[in-house]
């Protein structure tokens, strides 16, 4: 396996939807992998019928990236303002790195990276029954805040209250 050597995040230009849209079906496959079919959006298929529109991304104030691997497209990274706790900068709204990076660094570096970028607090959000991504993030967070960040389940009013699992930190900006 070859080693990763260059992983930066590309400001995704609107041309660049229809690409993240692409991406949102294995993206919301991952997730249904995940938590299973007791979770009603999961069982009755509707990830795989219609891409899930995040053209919102592209709005004033947020910042919608592609995440590159060795010059190759390998996920996207979706930053806006969403506050689901109080006093937040920054939401990682979506993240998504595709199954051949997976597991190689990508996304560590990518999230450092997209932390780095963009200095204040910041909320992180996932699904509880997403173990994946909550191993991933607590270990990304737990880095990047040098172990300082909270942690909690939290209702969220915009999903019918569905509990999600928060982590709020706050990112001092670039360490290089």
């Amino acid at each position: 396996m070859k080693d990763i050597v260059d992983v930066h995040l590309v400001e995704a230009a609107r041309e660049d939807i229809a690409l993240v849209q692409d991406m949102t079906r294995f993206y919301l496959y991952d997730i249904a992998r995940q938590i299973g079919p007791l979770d009603e959006w999961v069982s009755s298929f509707e990830w795989m019928r219609a891409a899930k529109d995040f053209s919102y991304a592209w709005d004033d104030g947020n910042h919608p990236f592609l995440i590159e691997a060795d010059g190759l497209v390998a996920g996207f990274c979706l930053i806006d303002r969403y506050a689901l706790v109080p006093g937040i900068d920054w939401n990682m709204s979506q993240f998504f790195v595709m199954g051949p990076w997976a597991g190689r660094g990508v996304g560590r570096r990518a999230a450092t990276a997209a932390f780095d970028r963009f200095p204040g607090r910041w909320q992180v959000m996932q699904i509880p029954e997403n173990e994946a991504a909550v191993l991933f993030w607590r270990r990304i967070v737990a880095a990047c805040s040098r172990g300082v960040f909270e942690e909690r389940l939290v209702p969220e009013p915009d999903r019918d209250n569905a509990l999600r699992n928060v982590m709020t930190f706050t990112a001092p900006g670039s360490r290089a």
